[in-house]
């Protein structure tokens, strides 16, 4: 199966909507980052409208528009929707000689357009979400060096699309607390994706080499965006410092310190850390901690309420790991229970967020589609490279995490 197949039935214009979603930006107000484009394009091109225009299902929300005070128009028949279906620039020089504008009501009734030149605004994911226009009630044509500045000031405002100045830096924070190599652990081949649905977000993986062995994690912060992206920064630094001050403590007989870590003690005091934050902020975390033994395969994990975890074993058989504890910061009193498995030679272990399981539908099928993706090529870094290239594909409306851990067949 390939991942063409797993997104086939998605339709264009569902994924092109999703994108267009993502952005969370229609019916907001105007915002002075965009309308400075605008301004200046009327005052270069000398047009007396400008915008910067997003294609909603049914209609044109105007996100800017400067000469012309109206929040939105119809979607059908208009010069924006026109370029969006071409994906490409798109310069009418006279509305009256172009049979697919004479007779648009633009056209025939006020504001009586004549000229019109638009650029196509991607999202982050590639896909046609809106448009940079300019209007005028006299033909006119656009010379090479015009071409290249509409380009240029439409790039601009697509960049503004995705975000702003302050989320560009706290894109760069987020991706510092995100692994930055794979470990190196003779034997095991790991990797693991964070894909925002925001310019940052509320989901984490982690994957640290500690004493006897390599701790792994997953967890999503319920919501997305700046709050959740803080949240998580939360998460990730109590949930290590727990698992520290643990692996501090003197072992019993002899043991390493390490050997005697009870992975739920170190959820239950995560969890009795984190319970007021998430309480006051009304938001609780779904995760998936492990610790693996290298030289064994042994794996003891916890899971809280993530529930998105596979084993795809050497035989090609899958296993669906358990996840029937709580999230964390639900109950302050709340207990975990450790489990345990072995990871043999040539099985793989993949743990996902819930944003990759509702790009692919979100029923119980789609657990299926997710041991699919994992059998097609079990290799972490293939796995990861799927996964990239769905969310390219279809926009995901949350973040999309995914870690990915295999031991090698020859191990």
């Amino acid at each position: 199966m390939t991942t063409s197949d797993l997104v086939h039935h998605l339709d264009p214009e569902l994924l092109r909507q999703r994108a267009v979603d993502a952005l969370q930006l229609i019916g907001t107000p105007a915002e002075e980052r965009f309308d400075r484009i605008t301004r200046i394009a009327q005052r270069v091109f000398g047009v007396p409208i400008a915008t910067v225009t997003l294609v909603d299902h049914d209609r044109l929300w105007f996100k800017s528009c400067a000469g012309m005070d109206v929040p939105e128009a119809p979607r059908q028949a208009s010069f924006c929707d026109r370029t969006v279906s071409l994906a490409e620039t798109l310069v009418v020089p006279d509305t009256f000689e172009d049979p697919r504008f004479a007779d648009t009501p633009a056209v025939t009734h006020a504001p009586h357009i004549r000229f019109y030149a638009g650029h196509p605004l991607l999202g982050p994911a590639g896909q046609v979400v809106g448009t940079f226009c300019l209007f005028d009630v006299r033909p006119r044509r656009l010379d090479t060096t015009q071409l290249a500045l509409l380009e240029e000031l439409g790039e601009w405002a697509q960049r503004e699309l995705a975000h702003s100045a302050e989320m560009e830096r706290a894109q760069q924070v987020q991706r510092g607390l995100l692994p930055s190599t794979t470990p190196d652990v003779p034997g095991w081949d790991v990797d693991g994706l964070c894909i925002p649905a925001q310019a940052i977000g509320g989901d984490l993986y982690d994957h640290e080499l500690v004493p006897g062995g390599l701790a792994l994690t997953v967890a999503d912060v319920m919501g997305k965006g700046t709050g959740a992206a803080i949240l998580m920064a939360t998460v990730r630094a109590v949930l290590r410092g727990a698992a520290r001050t643990a692996e501090s403590r003197p072992g019993r007989g002899g043991e390493p310190p390490w050997a005697g870590v009870s992975l739920g003690r170190v959820f239950a005091a995560t969890n009795r850390d984190l319970e007021p934050d998430l309480a006051r902020s009304g938001s609780f975390v779904t995760a998936f901690h492990a610790r693996l033994d290298p030289e064994t395969g042994v794996l003891r994990y916890v899971d809280a309420g993530h529930g998105l975890s596979l084993v795809l074993r050497a035989d090609g058989s899958t296993e669906h790991l358990s996840g029937g504890d709580l999230p964390l910061g639900l109950d302050r009193d709340a207990t975990w229970t450790e489990r345990q498995l072995v990871l043999l030679p040539g099985d793989t272990l993949a743990v996902f967020s819930d944003g990759l399981f509702d790009i692919l539908g979100g029923t119980t099928d789609s657990l299926d589609d997710l041991a699919a993706l994992v059998r097609r090529d079990p290799e972490p870094a293939a796995v990861v490279a799927a996964v990239r290239e769905l969310t390219a594909v279809s926009a995901p409306l949350d973040d999309v995490t995914v870690l990915a851990v295999r031991r090698r067949p020859d191990a």
